[in-house]
Order: C-alpha cells, then sequence, then structure tokens
C-alpha cells in the first residue's frame, strides 16, 4: 500500500511525527486489506491544525479498486487524531469488506439458479 501525505498549517516536527505515526498505523489497516493487491489501494493522510482551536483534524482515505472510504477526526493531539480516524477508517473497510462477501455469496446462489443446479441439502 502506498500512503501519500497532506498537511496545512504544521511544524516540520509535527509533519515528521504524523508521517512517523501514521507509518507505525499502516500495518493494521494492510492487514484488512490482504484481498486486494498491494499496487492497488493507495492510503491518502492528510492533516490541518486549527491555531485558533488549538486542535488538529485528520482525515485517512484509502482508495480501494471497489470503493474509496474516508474517515475524519479531530483532537487537540495528534495521535489521538490518528488514532481515532483509523479506528474509524478500519469499521468502514470492515463493512465495506463484509457487503463484498454477501454480495458475492447471492451472487454465487443466483447463477447456480440460473443454470438449473438444484441445491443439495446434507443432513
Amino acid at each position: 500500500m502506498e500512503i501519500t501525505f497532506f498537511h496545512k498549517n504544521l511544524t516540520k516536527a509535527e509533519e515528521g511525527s504524523f508521517a512517523q505515526y501514521v507509518e507505525t498505523k499502516k500495518e493494521m489497516i494492510e492487514n484488512l486489506l490482504k484481498t486486494f493487491p498491494d499496487n492497488a489501494t493507495l492510503l491518502k493522510a492528510n492533516i490541518e491544525k486549527f491555531d485558533k482551536h488549538d486542535a488538529y483534524q485528520v482525515e485517512l482515505s484509502v482508495i480501494l479498486p471497489t470503493k474509496q472510504i474516508v474517515a475524519t477526526e479531530a483532537s487537540h493531539l495528534i495521535t489521538k487524531a490518528v488514532d481515532l480516524a483509523k479506528d474509524r477508517l478500519m469499521s468502514q473497510v470492515k463493512k465495506h469488506l463484509s457487503l463484498m462477501r454477501r454480495e458475492r455469496k447471492h451472487k454465487s446462489i443466483r447463477e447456480r439458479k440460473e443454470a438449473g443446479i438444484k441445491e443439495e441439502v446434507f443432513f
């Protein structure tokens, strides 16, 4: 998985700590996306610092061949904002993968019915 970073209103130290922290969380997201080839997924990590509120807004976006999933969170700490966004992103990816599995299962049943193959029941 490739990662692209975007930042707004950050110091160099904050940029470095953000990039380093996202790299540590990358493996958890990659484990969920094993069904897709490595070169088919892209993780976009955006961060913006709001001086007025002394807060950070983190947006993590995963671009898959089938869908783009976005999670946005804000917090006063960079690490907390990244963790919250990662958790939200992972739950959305899990939901998307389960929907894909369900569609695949229904599609195979529909194809069997169209082909005239009866379901075998084993007791």
